[in-house]
């Protein structure tokens, strides 16, 4: 659940702008450019091909065959975008637990021959949790997560790639961040005389609610209304306050059915977000 901006990342209004624009206001990435005909990676186990990556199912997952412990694995994505593009992110890895350092590089396809250049350099995850990398919106042919050698071979689930959703307003007060918001299912075992035995954890997840508010109306309409759109389908990342937060990421879906109102006599509007996520 790690956030890593690029060194060469500035902050400026988003291209999904609007509002005042800085490290803090939250991201959405929804948009994804990941198919199981643009993804592939290195090395693949038959049984888990890279393919995988592309479906938003967390119970599917690629995994490498690398053996050497000096070779390195690239998932590689094949955009052609013509739109800027500002994130790659992914899920339910091991990057962090087996101490694989993680960078970002793209195709440069202006230099003779094209060269691969590093977007954002590497960094040890500092655990499996989702991680979202950012980097400054540029339209790309070809972006790829270069993998270096770690404890053990690399696997993950899901991948996405395309331009984030930076949301018009701030979330101050009344927020739990998703990787806080755990609910339990357990059972309590007691003897017969009322002594506790100990309790078993049968299954846990995260949850959390965003209460976003004082939106105008083009905004909405133009940038927010078609993620909650894709959302009653497609899960996505979310980061409340990238920049004070960066560990704070779920990978997330809906849990109801957004609907807009009307805040006050000037069209302003909010709108309630309930989600839960992996993390």
């Amino acid at each position: 659940m790690s956030l890593v901006i690029s060194s060469s990342y500035v902050i400026t209004p988003s291209i999904s702008g609007g509002g005042t624009i800085d490290g803090n206001n939250p991201v959405i990435g929804y948009h994804n450019l990941v198919t199981s005909s643009t993804i592939e990676a290195t090395t693949e186990d038959p049984s888990f091909p890279a393919s995988n990556l592309a479906n938003p199912s967390t119970n599917l997952r690629w995994l490498s065959l690398i053996s050497s412990p000096e070779e390195d694995e690239y998932l590689t994505i094949t955009t052609n975008s013509v739109d800027p593009m500002d994130y790659i992110a992914v899920a339910k890895h091991n990057f962090g637990s087996a101490q694989i350092p993680v960078s970002v590089e793209y195709l440069n396809v202006a230099a003779s021959p094209a060269e691969w250049v590093e977007l954002s350099a590497p960094v040890l995850l500092p655990n499996d949790g989702p991680a979202l990398f950012r980097f400054p919106p540029q339209a790309l042919a070809a972006i790829r997560l270069r993998l270096q050698p770690g404890l053990e071979a690399p696997t993950a689930a899901v991948v996405y790639t395309g331009a984030l959703l930076v949301v018009q307003r701030r979330i101050y007060v009344g927020h739990t961040p998703i990787n806080y918001g755990r609910t339990s299912k357990v059972t309590n075992a007691r003897s017969e005389s009322g002594n506790f035995l100990g309790r078993i954890l049968l299954n846990q997840m995260t949850q959390s609610k965003v209460t976003l508010q004082n939106l105008t109306p083009s905004w909405y309409r133009t940038y927010m209304e078609p993620f909650i759109q894709a959302s009653y389908e497609t899960p996505f990342f979310f980061a409340w306050r990238p920049s004070a937060y960066p560990r704070e990421v779920g990978y997330c879906w809906m849990t109801n059915d957004p609907q807009p109102s009307n805040q006050h006599t000037n069209s302003m509007m909010n709108i309630e977000l309930q989600m839960a996520g992996v993390v």
